[in-house]
């Protein structure tokens, strides 16, 4: 089904309002619908491809079979890899409307778990991947709509920490690979990233596995890799503000919070924040 047919097909059942029972073949359908997630056009995309998507997901419209099988092409080197490490490129849509489909199956699954340890392994090890890998770091696209790929990573790192089947260190790598994201940028974020990684890195917190050396060397490591060498001034003026801006949107995010090891995170971020202003 080429790309004109699948929009005309979605908008008819979205304008229609048709009941899921009276859509024909929808696994079929979600086949074509991951052909063209990657799709330039933000109405097929996002509008129509991953709002379908999200809603058959949540009403439970696929088996396990389907849903594992769109789970593995999803992750696969076609759609989350797909011409990973580029920049400025279309391909980047494929990438991160793939990874966000990974958010409603994961919440699916501790609603009606059918994920084991292997699956979950499986997704954690690509998604770490993911993460090092992706170069595109571009909020919204002058005709083209979201990219947003650190924000749309976030949401994945936000659902998959929350799986029993994730121990310390693999909470410890989502959460050096997802803050990453934040130093790694020599663009200010200016579109809601600092909030959506804030979000996963609380939902990783909160499962209070963490050790407090832990939290301690993971602060410290996005003050030092902010200040490597060879960067020009401008380059580390954005990173240090994205790190700043992070900072403070986590802080907001815990400033209630009395569980541990919430207090502990605030008085190292505060000691943090601090530090960068008395440097400055």
């Amino acid at each position: 089904m080429d790309a004109l047919t699948l929009k005309q097909k979605l908008q008819h059942i979205q304008s229609a309002n048709r009941s899921i029972d009276h859509v024909e073949q929808p696994y079929e359908l979600a086949l074509h619908m991951m052909k063209h997630i990657g799709s330039p056009d933000p109405v097929l995309r996002d509008e129509l491809i991953y709002t379908t998507f999200a809603t058959w997901i949540g009403k439970g419209v696929f088996t396990e079979d389907e849903l594992m099988h769109l789970l593995q092409l999803a992750l696969d080197d076609q759609h989350l890899f797909h011409g990973i490490g580029e920049q400025g490129t279309d391909s980047v849509f494929t990438r991160t409307f793939s990874i966000l489909l990974l958010p409603p199956i994961l919440n699916l699954d501790r609603e009606k778990p059918f994920l084991n340890k292997v699956d979950i392994a499986g997704i954690h090890q690509r998604l770490i991947t993911y993460l090092a890998c992706e170069k595109d770091l571009r909020g919204y696209v002058d005709d083209k709509g979201w990219a947003h790929a650190p924000a749309h990573a976030a949401d994945a790192v936000e659902d998959l920490a929350q799986s029993p089947y994730l121990e310390r260190m693999e909470l410890l790598e989502l959460l050096h690979a997802i803050s990453r994201k934040i130093t790694e940028s020599s663009e200010v974020y200016i579109h809601d990233e600092d909030q959506r990684i804030a979000h996963a890195v609380v939902t990783i917190l909160r499962r209070n596995l963490l050790e407090q050396k832990d939290i301690t060397l993971w602060i410290d490591s996005l003050h030092q890799e902010t200040k490597a060498v060879n960067r020009s001034f401008l380059d580390t003026s954005h990173r240090d503000l994205n790190m700043r801006l992070f900072l403070q949107t986590l802080y907001l995010a815990i400033r209630t919070e009395e569980d541990e090891p919430f207090p502990a995170v605030r008085s190292l971020v505060l000691l943090t924040l601090e530090r960068e202003i008395t440097i400055r």
